[in-house]
């Protein structure tokens, strides 16, 4: 089978696509054909060094975390009825191969049959983060949510599932997505290429902002403007302000069944940016850090 290496903390570039042994069968096994995985802000961070403090990895290590695909194979303490199954999963060894040996049964799911792969796959990294962020600050249908990355694999989730609880939302994105932003729900659209300060004082109060996009320049404006509103980041770890925090918006197994069944009634909506070959991951990780999201990147593994 064939894998993306990171062996070196030199960055995008560095990533090398290499021939490995298949994995061996063990009882716990589950083997997916892979079809999709996300492109994911924690992969391109870590092969900088940048996530060390929080994800101390040893290098080489097969990047990517969430996977969509197909069962080939299952052990023998794992359910045979899973064979031939559309899946998605997280696997804590990396998922960006042609062949994954899933081995944790809590961090694999069936997809409904009448959802898309691709559609499913930008669950793991994205709804899974949105809905955990909810459940983690206790947003409520009485609050006020300013949303930093409002465009991306996690904001456009989160956008839907807080429309759902009818809270209202201001989505702080650029001004080629401000349309896009407003197609997805958002109350108001905060455009940060313009001025950020005079546009946030027109908006009244906020109750708590949730980062995902990272960017000082936003979150100092916004503490200065609403300095008693919780500031929430699942992008960085550190900001001066007493308000802030940074957390890991973990959820449970039957979330995930919750989000796909969402998926498959039309009650949540994927948004996919593009889909690259797993061979142009450069090229794919390149545009998911350098320019404005429109939900998720994912690379695509039906070509091996």
């Amino acid at each position: 089978m064939q894998a993306i290496i990171q062996d070196t903390y030199n960055g995008i570039s560095d990533l090398k696509i290499r021939e490995v042994s298949d994995p061996s069968i063990s009882p716990l096994s589950t083997l997916v054909r892979t079809k999709y995985t996300p492109v994911l802000p924690y992969d391109w961070r870590t092969e900088t060094g940048e996530l060390q403090q929080i994800r101390p990895v040893q290098l080489p290590i097969v990047i990517g975390y969430g996977f969509a695909g197909i069962v080939e194979k299952v052990g023998g303490l794992r359910n045979s009825d899973l064979v031939g199954k559309k899946v998605i999963g997280a696997s804590m060894s990396g998922s960006a191969s042609t062949l994954i040996d899933s081995r944790i049964p809590p961090l694999l799911f069936p997809v409904p049959e009448n959802v898309e792969l691709k559609d499913a796959a930008t669950i793991i990294g994205g709804a899974d983060a949105a809905l955990g962020i909810i459940n983690r600050t206790h947003i409520k249908s009485s609050d006020v949510v300013l949303l930093t990355g409002a465009s991306g694999g996690i904001g456009t989730y989160l956008i839907q599932l807080l429309k759902q609880m009818s809270t209202k939302v201001i989505a702080v994105g650029h001004s080629s997505n401000i349309e896009f932003l407003e197609q997805l729900g958002a109350d108001a659209v905060v455009d940060y290429t313009d001025d950020i300060f005079q546009q946030l004082q027109k908006i009244g109060s906020v109750t708590k902002v949730i980062d995902t996009a990272g960017s000082i320049r936003i979150l100092e404006m916004v503490s200065n403007i609403f300095p008693a509103s919780a500031i929430i980041s699942v992008a960085i770890t550190n900001f001066n302000s007493k308000q802030f925090s940074f957390i890991h918006p973990n959820i449970y197994p039957s979330d995930y069944q919750n989000l796909l069944k969402m998926l498959s009634t039309g009650e949540l909506h994927s948004y996919i940016q593009e889909v690259f070959d797993y061979r142009d991951v450069i090229q794919a990780q390149t545009l998911s850090r350098d320019t404005h999201s429109q939900g998720r990147i994912l690379l695509k593994y039906d070509s091996y």
